[in-house]
């Protein structure tokens, strides 16, 4: 008997620590699928919104998969280049370090690259993932910079004031959290995110060079020609800092004429003497434009691709522009390619008849309608609030954007102002920080003033609504474009536009 039972304790024994095991295991199961579905099969309903990749890791989520995730809430907001700050709001997401733990997290030697769904990508570094650090905090009443009261977060937003993100800037959204008095620069931000990558901070990278001719120079190259005794030069900035790099000129030599591009000064002044646009542009599109007047033989223009002895990081990397001679709205970072606009001919007139001209000095550039219609197209949502307070649109809009027609007479700069003439003869003058930063005010669709949900665009229609605009305000109009649910002021629209001229105040 005593046998019997000392068996019957040994069963038991056994069947609870196989149970043990079986509640175990499923409890690692379930942890395994909600936390981080596969990318071929994402464990909950509805379709992926997001992709995250380290090496050959794929992990991808849905929306109720990455809810399942621990919760970041807190206050968020941000200032544009305009100085418009949006919030703080409250919010709800997933920080970035929880993220990256499904495909292995991060490393010193790493650097995260995330993207939108319309190209737009941003690259953030160890530190700042992980440390929150490298991110100006600015007060959300005055906008001056300030002392962070709490570390900056990264994170992932689904959920602002209680609700999903909407279409216009979600469903996912790249964020800095902060507090409820402090907001950071909307450079940082990210909408509609929907892959993330952990990328090596040691990447190749190349410098275009689009002039006469274009060429492509690899790393290599460059820092072959940087070195001292080649073309290569030094720059302690007011701070200290030690920059490397080539002089600008010597960029622009190699393209600004087709002969002679590598052979010892190959730079060409008399190219230089009849003026053209040097053009500097970043890795998300900013660009800052020089004229070639200030840059010939400028030694005090340099290219840098090291500071302090090391490569470049964070929003400079792989380039940057500075020296003695480069203001601080010049010092662009970031810097992927070069291009040398020069002067078209005096005047271009398109297929069919003239309907706009575009004056520049004595260059007059004659546009008939296909001729505008040639250019790339811009498509989206405008609509004018009238002095009385009424309200028209916001409508569907085909155009195209003012700055890419300008660009066309060799573009503009800070010291330039465009005027808009009417068949009428009515006309508008419009500033450069109007066209190049979309310095308007913007209001909701019962028309209360309201902060921009996008950066306005200046541009020229010639369709509504998938029509071609009627004799009363077309073939051209000139609007500003916005969003589904926000207009400008009417004041800013012309009717059956027919001249445009860059002018100098």
């Amino acid at each position: 008997m005593k046998q019997l039972k000392k068996e019957h304790r040994a069963l038991i024994g056994v069947v609870a620590i196989v149970v043990l095991l079986l509640v175990s295991i499923l409890g690692c199961s379930t942890q395994s699928t909600t936390s981080a579905p596969a990318s071929t099969t994402p464990a909950s309903t509805g379709g992926a919104v997001l992709t995250i990749v380290n090496g050959s890791q794929t992990v991808t989520y849905t929306m109720s998969a990455l809810k399942a995730l621990p919760v970041t809430s807190g206050w968020a907001g941000q200032m544009s280049s305009t100085g418009v700050i949006t919030g703080p709001n409250q919010y709800k997401g997933v920080a970035m370090t929880e993220l990256l733990k499904a495909v292995g997290g991060i490393t010193d030697t790493s650097a995260v690259r995330v993207s939108a769904k319309d190209g737009y990508a941003m690259t953030l570094s160890y530190n700042q993932v992980t440390q929150g650090s490298g991110f100006p905090v600015l007060d959300s009443t005055t906008g001056k910079e300030v002392t962070a009261t709490n570390k900056p977060i990264v994170f992932v937003a689904y959920e602002m004031d209680g609700k999903a993100l909407d279409d216009t800037i979600g469903p996912l959204r790249l964020g800095i959290m902060t507090s409820n008095t402090q907001v950071t620069d909307g450079h940082w931000w990210v909408k509609w995110a929907q892959k993330i990558e952990v990328v090596s901070t040691v990447q190749p990278w190349t410098l275009k060079l689009d002039g006469a001719i274009t060429e492509n120079i690899d790393q290599a190259t460059f820092e072959s020609g940087a070195a001292i005794g080649c073309h290569g030069v030094k720059y302690t900035d007011a701070d200290g800092h030690a920059w490397e790099g080539i002089p600008l000129w010597y960029l622009i030599g190699r393209v600004d004429d087709p002969t002679d591009t590598h052979k010892g000064d190959a730079f060409s002044d008399e190219i230089a003497a009849k003026g053209y646009e040097v053009q500097l542009i970043a890795a998300d599109g900013y660009t800052v434009k020089l004229a070639s007047a200030n840059t010939t033989r400028n030694n005090g223009m340099i290219v840098a691709y090291k500071m302090d002895g090391k490569p470049l990081a964070d929003k400079n990397w792989p380039l940057k522009l500075v020296g003695s001679a480069v203001t601080k709205q010049q010092g662009i970072g970031g810097i992927v390619s070069m291009k040398l606009v020069f002067p078209t001919a005096a005047t271009t007139v398109m297929a069919g008849p003239v309907i706009l001209n575009v004056i520049k000095g004595s260059q007059n550039n004659g546009y008939s309608l296909s001729g505008i219609k040639a250019l790339p197209a811009l498509t989206g949502f405008a609509g004018q609030k009238s002095k009385t307070g009424n309200i028209t649109g916001p409508l569907p809009y085909k155009g195209v954007a003012l700055t890419d027609l300008l660009a066309t007479a060799g573009g503009i700069t800070e010291a330039n102002s465009v005027k808009i003439t009417a068949s009428d003869n009515y006309t508008k003058t419009l500033t450069y920080s109007q066209i190049t930063k979309g310095d308007f005010t913007t209001y909701d669709s019962t028309g209360n003033a309201a902060n921009a949900e996008m950066k306005p665009v200046v541009f020229l229609a010639y369709e509504q609504d998938g029509k071609a605009l009627d004799a009363g305000t077309g073939p051209l109009q000139l609007g500003v474009m916005t969003c589904k649910n926000q207009v400008t002021d009417g004041s800013w629209w012309v009717k059956i536009i027919v001249k445009i001229e860059i002018t100098t105040p």
